[in-house]
């Protein structure tokens, strides 16, 4: 990680030692907190941190701030959002597979921009490969736990399920292999713009905290302090550039809003999941409406970093 905030990044790390820390010292009491882990990073940084991709996109796309601007901007991200949506619907096994990938690179893409240099000739190579070890370690690091949930997602059981199971370890290993190639690559480079022991240890707690805490931890801490958090300093940043001094305040103040579109959404999905016990459904509903976000707002952050750059 490497946020323009000493104290983000202080707390990013302390917060993944302590996760690391727990889930040794018990278990049991780190499935307590789980749930909540998870509600609190999509409510606190997650949404947030999407929820001003209209104001963004006013600037990179060269909308106006007028009601035909605004209602171009969201016929295409409701557009796009349908798309995905309907995806999932006909053709849950595509609309998995999309996710995964488009996760992959977006995950990616925002690791990269704040750990090497994107004109590096090694850049592409890292945000593949560095998305590849996030999503890959979350779901073959515990497969007892992430695969249900996929099955849950798709709404089927393939008969390649079993091939996933049987060889979680070695699919494991082959993503860290995949990693560690381009950081090898990376070291030798003179593109990292953090220092070498810096970006080391970063890879490693990274790798541990996926490894060690589970899937929806690991995905908790990750999606809030790492990526969402990252985000969040990358626009503020890009506003500032562009003459317009935004700060926290002032961003969650912008996000306001959509926010709480979105919270009471999450507040329905949550009396529902009360009402009808669906368990894993839950969980894998959470990850379907995020996919359905994720596609419109990475395009947006894709033309904010090739607006920067």
């Amino acid at each position: 990680m490497k946020h323009p905030s000493k104290t983000l990044n202080a707390t990013a790390f302390i917060v993944s030692l302590f996760a690391i820390t727990l889930t040794f010292l018990s278990a049991e009491t780190m499935a307590v907190i789980t749930p909540w882990l998870l509600f609190i990073s999509i409510v606190v940084l997650g949404i947030p941190h999407g929820a001003i991709d209209h104001i963004v996109a006013a600037r990179v796309y060269g909308l106006n701030e007028t009601l035909k601007g605004h209602l171009l901007f969201y016929t295409s991200y409701l557009f796009v959002m349908l798309l995905v949506g309907l995806l999932w619907l006909v053709f849950p096994i595509a609309g998995m597979a999309f996710f995964l990938l488009i996760s992959i690179y977006h995950f990616g893409q925002a690791d990269m921009v704040s750990l090497v240099n994107p004109k590096s000739k090694f850049s592409a190579l890292f945000a593949w490969t560095r998305g590849l070890l996030v999503i890959g370690i979350i779901i073959f690091g515990h497969p007892e736990i992430s695969l249900p949930i996929i099955e849950t997602a798709i709404r089927s059981q393939p008969e390649w399920f079993s091939f996933l199971f049987e060889n979680a370890t070695v699919l494991y290993l082959v993503v860290l292999f995949f990693y560690i190639t381009p950081v090898g690559l990376l070291l030798f480079s003179g593109d990292l713009l953090v220092v070498k022991s810096r970006f080391i240890l970063e890879s490693v707690l990274l790798i541990t905290l996926l490894t060690f805490t589970g899937p929806l931890v690991s995905f908790a801490i990750y999606f809030a302090l790492w990526h969402s958090a990252g985000h969040v300093h990358e626009m503020i940043e890009y506003f500032r550039e562009k003459g317009e001094n935004i700060s926290i305040a002032k961003f969650y103040k912008l996000a306001t809003p959509f926010t709480a579109v979105s919270l009471l959404g999450l507040l329905l999905l949550f009396f529902v999941h009360q009402a009808y016990a669906f368990g894993d459904e839950m969980i894998s509903l959470l990850f379907i409406l995020i996919s359905v976000l994720t596609l419109p707002h990475m395009f947006v952050v894709d033309r904010m970093f090739k607006d920067k750059n």
